[in-house]
């Protein structure tokens, strides 16, 4: 037992008083051919960066939109994590995480600390003991700031407990080992007919609408855009586009994986590959194949104004009827000759028209399993039972960083 949590970590480490030497060249081990070991930092950033391109591949890269800002606009190292968490208490954004946390625009909204900590620039007792300080009130920081004090909080509770989602996911690796990255995740289930782009024409077409952010789904298609412009999306926004390709398209969940680990700026490979397999319904979650998001019931709850949705989407900025914003689709058709819209694929045919009904519960749960949008539907069968849909069950968290959503 690890309650109450906040008794439990250890205390950070002293910092060291010099660094240790170098390896000698001798201690060194030869690379094996063709590959050289670089010998300067201008070699090292080339052959890191040789097998990338500007493109990453696709056909249609997304743009930059007028107006648009990044919700993680940082520098990297030791004294901006720090100064990041030090600006998280003095605001009171630490004491209102909990009731923040699943919004999509600005910095404040979620911690962000995901970078610093997959980097290694800041660990997790720092967090916890700059937390502990705030609650006692033994130190200056955050006074005047709401719970200052006053002990565990909502917010500092909810942040705590990220942590230790975020080393549950590293047990998981150290437990499961290679089935971090196995089609049948930790269950070793391999029973659900996956869907491969190399395999077909037709699913490869499909998978690059998707990474390119034109499946014609406002949610998805915004937050493809802005993962890719910026290397950074919202908590929120990454279970629904991990649900989108695993649960409504059916394809590969590891080529999802495997592109947020080309671009996330917080990429971490326990938290990042552990979690997709939860929301793909092969890892550690209870609900596997049945929690199902439907991405227009989220965007209704968690972007009514589809505020996010025009900010990365910007042939959308014209419209205000959320439905609209929601699945471009829906958009008149005199309205879309008007604009300029009508030759537009993901408009006129989106990857999936996701059924949706008012009255569901908060969390957005679709109540099919895989393939339960429409358009391509793959059926119930074992994998596809009813989805309980209602209240958010395990809280609903991608946790992806797990902290820095």
């Amino acid at each position: 037992m690890v309650e109450p949590l906040k008794n439990a970590p250890r205390r950070s480490l002293p910092k060291l008083s010099e660094l240790p030497p170098f390896p000698a060249p001798s201690a060194i081990p030869e690379q094996s051919p063709p590959f050289q070991i670089p010998s300067s930092l201008e070699d090292l950033k080339s052959a890191l960066l040789q097998p990338l391109d500007n493109n990453m591949g696709l056909a249609v890269t997304p743009v930059w939109p007028d107006g648009a800002r990044s919700a993680h606009p940082y520098s990297g190292g030791e004294k901006a994590g720090h100064a990041r968490i030090q600006h998280l208490v003095s605001s009171g954004a630490m004491s209102h995480y909990k009731d923040t946390r699943n919004e999509m625009l600005g910095e404040d909204f979620s911690t962000k600390l995901s970078a610093w900590l997959a980097l290694g620039c800041i660990t997790a007792r720092h967090i916890h003991e700059y937390l502990v300080a705030f609650e006692q009130g033994s130190t200056p920081l955050g006074r005047g700031a709401p719970g200052y004090g006053k002990g565990e909080n909502r917010g500092t509770a909810a942040v705590r407990f990220e942590l230790l989602w975020r080393d549950y996911m590293r047990l998981c690796t150290r437990k499961f080992g290679p089935r971090l990255f196995d089609i049948g995740g930790f269950r070793g289930d391999r029973s659900y007919p996956w869907s491969y782009p190399d395999r077909n024409p037709e699913i490869r077409a499909i998978l690059e609408r998707f990474l390119e952010g034109r499946t014609g789904t406002g949610l998805i298609d915004a937050s493809q855009r802005e993962l890719f412009l910026t290397g950074y999306t919202s908590n929120r926004a990454r279970q629904n586009v991990a649900s989108y390709i695993a649960k409504h398209l059916g394809i590969d969940w590891r080529i999802g994986a495997e592109w947020y680990e080309a671009l996330l700026i917080d990429y971490d490979v326990s938290s990042n590959w552990g979690n997709w397999q939860y929301t793909s319904g092969v890892g550690n979650d209870p609900r596997g194949e049945a929690r199902v998001f439907n991405p227009v019931k989220q965007a209704h709850d968690y972007d009514p104004k589809g505020e996010y949705i025009k900010a990365w989407v910007p042939e959308l900025r014209a419209f205000d009827e959320p439905d609209q914003i929601f699945q471009a689709w829906k958009i008149p058709e005199h309205k879309r000759v008007e604009l300029g819209l009508e030759d537009i694929e993901w408009v006129n045919k989106p990857l999936k028209r996701i059924e949706y009904r008012a009255g569901g519960g908060r969390g957005g749960f679709s109540g099919r399993g895989r393939g339960g949008g429409g358009g391509r539907d793959r059926g119930k069968g074992k994998r596809g039972g009813k989805g309980r849909g209602k209240g958010r069950g395990m809280e609903e968290e991608f946790r992806e960083l797990s902290l820095g959503h």
